[in-house]
């Protein structure tokens, strides 16, 4: 598993200023578009927005361009309808695929479905453009239902709570995580294992449910850099130099 293709275009867009910039496109759901609270958006402290940045300090020569191809609600079936027009028309140099939260939504059952579609978005993004592709397992879902952290929640939302707690909770979200594991595997990209860093800092003794802007599944700007340095790491060990 490499990401050679995007190496071989940060040397040469660093060798040659008249070279057309490394694309990345970061094609996922609502974490992905930077929405946090209710009604409210992060367009620079998204994670693909500083992993750009990461990028900009490792590169200082190379300049990156990034589209949010993210998209409230969606799950990896509905992404299959916009794949043309979002990844694979831009021609990308590097694709993050992020797919799962709402997904879990259908519970155990639904993880065939799930990897089948998701499965598809890679193979098609690696057969139909140059691209290398990064997928992205999810951050958490809420772990408390209590009234301290529903007073976190908007009114709007109080009804999912016990959902989302129960999903997280329940082990249903880390299927999901393996499932895209299992598929990054199978198709020879990379794994950027998101939900395994939440994962090390609830077993430290970390309240993760502080990192919720919205207290159900959007993270914080500042739980958004978790994703950006695990990328950024995994271009890192994949440097093809």
């Amino acid at each position: 598993m490499n990401l050679n293709h995007f190496h071989r275009r940060i040397i040469e867009k660093t060798n040659d200023a008249a070279a057309a910039p490394v694309l990345i496109v970061a094609f996922g759901d609502s974490v992905t578009q930077g929405m946090t609270a209710l009604g409210q958006q992060t367009h620079d402290r998204v994670y693909h927005a500083q992993f750009k940045r990461s990028l900009e300090i490792y590169y200082p020569n190379c300049t990156f361009s990034v589209i949010n191809a993210g998209a409230s609600g969606q799950t990896a079936t509905d992404a299959l309808q916009r794949l043309e027009r979002d990844v694979i028309r831009h021609q990308p140099d590097l694709t993050l695929i992020t797919f799962g939260l709402n997904d879990a939504w259908q519970g155990l059952p639904g993880l065939v479905v799930f990897k089948t579609a998701l499965t598809t978005l890679v193979r098609r993004t690696q057969t139909e453009t140059q691209s290398d592709v990064m997928v992205l397992t999810p951050s958490f879902m809420n772990k408390a239902t209590d009234a301290t952290h529903a007073a976190r929640v908007a009114p709007e939302h109080q009804g999912l709570i016990a959902g989302m707690a129960a999903i997280q909770n329940s082990g249903t979200l880390a299927a999901y995580a393996q499932a895209i594991r299992e598929v990054a595997e199978a198709c020879d990209a990379v794994c950027a294992d998101v939900y395994a860093d939440w994962e090390g800092y609830a077993a430290g003794g970390v309240n993760t449910d502080v990192w919720l802007a919205n207290g159900l599944n959007h993270p914080t700007e500042e739980a958004h850099q978790i994703a950006a340095d695990v990328l950024m790491e995994r271009v890192l060990k994949t440097n093809a130099g």
